[in-house]
């Protein structure tokens, strides 16, 4: 029986993406939904989440991935553009986040039904919560698991069993819920914990057997559905 939920927040409770393809629009001449897609899919997650998760947040290091998928000479202007449109983008997400509109009443079904919800996280986590309590007048979030006060990265199995220890929950008994395969589903069930992607992109499921959910939904209120049954 599920007791535990380890929550994600970009992208399953926060719609970062918006946010994110608003303030790259035009840079390099693209879309920001075109930049966004070779950010997220072609860089971050195909090449950094697989190869260099120790540069997950070297902005740079992205940008210099960027300059190469499209096989144009690095332009440090450019990327230094690409880096502060990230910078205001994180601001813009920090001061006024936008939550999905599944995401309040889903934490509350979960509440309501008794599940003690975890906030599992890379970095800025205990701000995250703050202002999701602030905004809804609820404290959601019995733990708040992120990188610096676990001491691992998202991406390694050792960051679940440590968060499993501090919240005092069995691998039985405790989900992990989020958006991304590489972080929030194959670390999860390497530690021996259930899992259910939110695939909000309606993204194909995984090739790779150790990043397939033990679920998969659409959104959060069909995860709080799940949870219930």
């Amino acid at each position: 029986m599920i007791r535990t939920v380890l929550m994600d927040f970009d992208g399953t409770i926060h719609d970062w993406d918006s946010v994110l393809i608003h303030s790259l629009d035009g840079v390099l001449g693209l879309s920001g939904r075109e930049l966004y897609h070779i950010y997220v899919y072609d860089v971050h997650r195909a090449i950094v989440h697989t190869r260099h998760p120790e540069r997950h947040d070297d902005m740079m290091f992205h940008c210099r991935l960027i300059f190469q998928h499209l096989h144009r000479p690095f332009d440090p202007e450019v990327a230094e553009l690409i880096c502060r449109r990230f910078e205001e983008a994180s601001e813009r997400a920090r001061r006024q986040p936008i939550y999905f509109d599944d995401a309040i009443p889903a934490l509350d079904r979960m509440r309501e039904r008794g599940l003690r919800l975890c906030l599992s996280t890379g970095r800025g986590a205990e701000e995250k919560a703050e202002t999701l309590e602030r905004m809804t007048g609820t404290r959601y979030f019995s733990h708040i698991f992120s990188e610096p006060s676990i001491g691992h990265l998202k991406t390694e199995p050792a960051y679940y069993r440590a968060a499993l220890m501090r919240a005092g929950s069995r691998p039985e008994e405790t989900v992990s819920v989020g958006d991304t395969p590489m972080s929030d589903i194959r670390p999860a069930r390497a530690a021996g914990i259930r899992t259910i992607w939110v695939n909000r992109r309606g993204e194909p499921t995984p090739s790779e057997a150790d990043q397939r959910p033990d679920h998969e939904v659409r959104d959060l209120l069909e995860a709080a559905e799940l949870l219930a049954g």
